[in-house]
């Protein structure tokens, strides 16, 4: 808009410079445009500064749009970045704890004749699939199954060997038992404990 004004105004005056001998009619109607190109300019103020205020909304949606794009691609705060040489840290552990629990596993349950534990009852990874979640967060997630899938896998394992060696329930109630716990023999019935522990030995029920 201002450009277009400039122009117009210095064809005006080129126009005047060069039609200095014209009469006084003719210079009225070229002051007359000269005040209407001036009045243009005053009363596309208010127009020029919606647009201005449009033209910055739109350069902060896209700034906006930018930092999500780049949160998206680079989804790591300075104190996810902190901890986690300590969270996959702990893969290390965690896969001695598997390797170790599965020759216990294979090698003792089929000694004893215990059911091997299904793997594909523990071992389960679909949400790393949902769409909403960005790439680190699949990898996260996908982590986090595995290490909390071992830690199922082993409390299961653990349960039926306790329910084969010694299935006696503690005196105090406990949280978070495993699937055995409640066939258990009562913690003062040494009376019936020889006979209920053979009984629990029969694992035909798992």
């Amino acid at each position: 808009m201002k450009q277009e004004l400039l122009s117009r105004l210095k064809r005006i005056e080129e126009t005047i410079a060069s039609t200095k001998e014209l009469g006084e009619a003719k210079l009225e109607s070229f002051y007359e445009e000269v005040r209407a190109a001036f009045n243009q300019a005053f009363t596309s103020l208010p127009g020029r500064k919606d647009i201005l205020d449009e033209i910055g909304l739109k350069r902060a949606k896209l700034k906006s749009w930018r930092l999500s794009v780049i949160k998206s691609v680079w989804p790591i705060n300075f104190k996810h970045l902190f901890s986690m040489p300590f969270i996959y840290g702990m893969v290390f552990p965690v896969l001695f704890l598997h390797i170790s629990l599965e020759i216990y596993h294979q090698v003792c349950f089929r000694f004893y004749g215990i059911p091997l534990v299904k793997y594909g009852d523990y071992f389960i990874y679909d949400r790393q699939l949902l769409p909403y979640l960005n790439w680190l967060e699949k990898i996260n997630c996908f982590y986090c199954s595995y290490v909390n899938n071992v830690f199922r896998y082993a409390v299961e394992i653990g349960g039926r060997t306790e329910r084969f060696w010694c299935p006696i329930k503690y005196h105090r109630r406990i949280s978070g038992a495993h699937s055995q716990y409640s066939k258990f023999v009562d913690y003062l019935d040494g009376e019936n404990f020889r006979e209920k522990l053979e009984k629990l030995r029969d694992t035909s029920d798992l």
